[in-house]
């Protein structure tokens, strides 16, 4: 029992460095992010008169570019540091540099050529469209709807490959426990996480005909069925309770305050030409320094209402799968695999957590265990 206790102990104080570390670097990359920003809100005009393009969209995409990568590279020790060291440090990670190194590129372009997209799009707008701030906040949804939809089939294979699942029985299981739901599910895949870490995890991602839960294979291995009927109610709770367009809507909301913010940062350049073009650009790095401040501010409300989410389709599990037992087991095991804070304070909770930490799971779930026995 000592031993069990010692050991236990052990586990909990290297889950807290590393989780410790984890936030460390998260906090230092946000400070650093704030202050590569102002920095660059006085370089800007500089830069921009040095370029000397006169094709606006030349000019856009030219300083953009040189933006974000110098940001890239400013900030790549430390993604280096927490997403390649410390993941080894702490043998949570199964990829050689030079696989994280290609992953890590494949990233920045992605993010790179979507956020051109996004910069060009912002500044036609301003440019050439009337009511400007509406027609984007408009387009905004309905490429967020879109990158909903496509992400498990174009996005995650680019990083992730996955496979149908094909243990039979397992998905019979999982048929049963979608029945009368209501929900229709286009598949339950094999998430291929292991080639990259030994971290377990499980989503519910797609629209429509792109619906799918995706497990990783992290925990496949290492979970039992009745673990796994946990993980996949919990999943299947998401859709139950209507969680995506419930988020959509605080999206809208969030997004929509968002434009208010950029409609005063750039509406004196509505319809702009000569001079004024190259001072709407010139802008560029204030628009990126009001977004991240704003995101900043707005992310324990967001937090709150994720957390909420996630708590509501804890509680689907357990009544779906009827048992309180295999959910607390799956968390267990879990918050073991992932090196889970066992007691995070409440302030990083608040301002990092977009789940509810895993103790707080499992102590709701011997709650609701109690209170059946209680009702029977």
């Amino acid at each position: 029992m000592e031993q069990n206790q010692t050991d236990d102990g052990r586990k909990q104080v290297r889950a807290k460095a590393y989780q410790q570390s984890q936030l460390q670097l998260g906090v230092l990359e946000e400070v650093c992010t704030i202050l590569f920003l102002v920095v660059w809100v006085y370089l800007a005009a500089v830069v921009v008169d040095r370029l000397g393009l006169n094709n606006r969209y030349a000019l856009l995409l030219v300083f953009g570019a040189i933006l974000y990568f110098s940001y890239q590279a400013a900030l790549f020790v430390l993604d280096y540091l927490g997403g390649y060291r410390l993941e080894h440090r702490y043998d949570l990670s199964t990829e050689s540099l030079g696989q994280w190194l290609w992953r890590h590129t494949k990233a920045v372009v992605l993010w790179g050529v979507l956020l051109g997209v996004l910069v060009a799009g912002l500044y036609t707008a301003v440019w050439y469209v009337p009511y400007w701030a509406f027609w984007s906040w408009l387009a905004w949804m309905l490429l967020t709807v879109l990158l909903a939809q496509v992400f498990p089939v174009v996005i995650l294979p680019l990083f992730y490959p996955s496979e149908r699942l094909e243990d039979e029985s397992l998905l019979e299981r999982f048929r049963q426990l979608s029945e009368g739901t209501g929900i229709s599910v286009e598949g339950v895949y094999r998430l291929e996480l292991s080639k990259t870490t030994r971290k377990g995890n499980a989503m519910l991602a797609g629209l429509g005909r792109t619906r799918r839960v995706l497990l990783g294979d992290t925990i496949l291995d290492k979970l039992g069925p009745e673990e796994l009927d946990v993980v996949y109610t919990h999943e299947l709770g998401h859709h139950v309770r209507r969680h995506f367009p419930k988020l959509l809507v605080v999206h809208a909301l969030a997004s929509g305050m968002l434009f208010a913010l950029l409609y005063v940062l750039l509406d004196g350049f509505a319809g702009a030409s000569g001079q004024a073009v190259a001072e709407s650009i010139v802008r560029l790095p204030v628009v990126a320094l009001v977004m991240s401040l704003f995101s900043f501010l707005l992310r324990p409300g967001l937090n709150a209402i994720s957390r909420h989410f996630e708590r509501q389709s804890d509680r689907y599990a357990l009544e779906r799968t009827g048992s309180a037992e295999p959910f607390i087991r799956a968390f267990d095991a879990l918050a073991e695999q992932n090196l889970a804070d066992p007691s995070p304070s409440r302030w990083v909770v608040i301002f990092y957590y977009d789940h509810p930490p895993i103790h707080e799971r499992v102590a709701m779930a011997r709650r609701w265990q109690e209170g059946e026995r209680s009702a029977s």
